[in-house]
């Protein structure tokens, strides 16, 4: 083999070695936002432990104490204001006082 031959085939096994090492494995994004505003905004004042933001950035009614919370992209939903989630639970007092303990893990 010629010089130059050699040379072009060791640049291309090492460019294709690097862009080998450059292509994703296993990537995983955020969920797909398809639904806006599944509560509706004349439905938020009755929404009994307040109101929170989803992933999409979408109001949702807050989950109550000993409602379930969280999750991955926080797909079960979020605790409302004076709560806070533990083990997957809203633990804490709500507004109106209803509270629930914490779980241990």
């Amino acid at each position: 083999m010629e010089k130059s031959t050699r040379s072009c085939l060791f640049f291309l096994f090492v460019s294709s070695t690097f862009l080998a090492l450059l292509l994703p494995r296993g990537c995983e994004g955020g969920p797909v936002c398809a639904s806006l505003n599944e509560v509706m905004p004349e439905e938020l004042p009755n929404c009994r432990h307040g109101v929170v933001m989803d992933w999409c950035g979408n109001a949702r009614c807050a989950k109550g104490p000993g409602q379930t919370c969280g999750g991955r992209w926080n797909e079960n939903g979020s605790c409302g204001k004076g709560m806070y989630c533990v083990c997957g639970y809203c633990a804490g007092c709500s507004r109106d006082l209803e509270c629930a303990l914490g779980r241990f893990c």
